[in-house]
């Protein structure tokens, strides 16, 4: 038994709140137990100037201070800047970006996604890209509304989960576990972070042994449950999705 009382293959409690950011183009709040993530969508105000074609989806991540004990930096550091180049990896592969175009003005467009972590928890980078999916579809949507999309430029939808090696006992061999929070990733013998597309694709596998090593029999068991978290993650995405689209055609005049 885990500390919080989950099975291995059990996520923890999700949330997402669609237009929790109304002055964003597409925003969304995700909550994975007690790590809290606000996930906002905009256009930049040019593309970057090597952009030839096409448009160009990026990222920016930064956590609040307050966000864990002791108070952090407001200063991403190198860490939160991996963690952001991950975020706009990840999204891009949900994008056609030939299609990410102004029809009207025949202009590419750039969208920014910001992953502000307001609590931190374990899992903050995966969050982001999970909410930031959600965030970026509202977006579009939006763009569409305005009629500078003729069409999504959406591929597919993208989510992220964390899998790690936890002992969950004092004599017990560390086993498979899914979506681990922060007292189970600070002492995971592995910790695996899966990106993956609607459909089964995996998009980027990030994963390092803490302590020893792990065989390929245990990280096909991770693959297993990280596909199955990421499953439900996208039926999240999707509820969250269509709330969102029903309140902004709601607030439509």
């Amino acid at each position: 038994m885990r500390a919080d009382g989950r099975s291995p293959e059990q996520l923890r409690r999700y949330t997402i709140e669609p237009g929790f950011i109304r002055a964003s183009l597409g925003s969304a709040l995700i909550s994975a137990g007690r790590t809290r993530v606000i996930c906002t969508a905009n256009l930049e105000a040019k593309p970057p100037g090597w952009l030839k074609s096409g448009g160009w989806v990026t990222a920016e991540y930064s956590m609040l201070p307050g966000a864990t004990r002791p108070r952090g930096r407001r200063d991403p550091g190198g860490r939160g800047k991996e963690i952001q180049r991950l975020i706009g990896r990840s999204l891009r592969a949900a994008v056609n970006l030939s299609a990410l175009v102004d029809d009207a003005q025949a202009q590419p467009l750039s969208l920014i996604i910001d992953c502000d972590v307001i609590e931190a928890d374990g899992g903050t980078r995966t969050a982001s890209i999970t909410g930031g999916y959600v965030a970026l579809a509202l977006a579009v949507a939006s763009l569409r509304r305005q009629g500078r999309l003729q069409r999504s430029p959406l591929s597919g939808a993208v989510a992220a989960v964390s899998v790690g090696l936890v002992a969950l006992g004092a004599d017990a061999p560390p086993s498979p576990v899914l979506d681990l929070p922060y007292e189970e990733d600070s002492r995971a013998h592995a910790d695996v972070n899966i990106v993956m597309r609607a459909g089964g694709g995996l998009i980027e596998v990030q994963g390092t042994a803490e302590n020893g090593t792990f065989d390929r029999a245990e990280l096909s068991r991770m693959l297993d449950l990280a596909t199955a978290g990421c499953n439900q993650l996208f039926a999240l995405q999707s509820d969250a999705i269509e709330r969102g689209l029903a309140s902004a055609s709601g607030d439509a005049p």
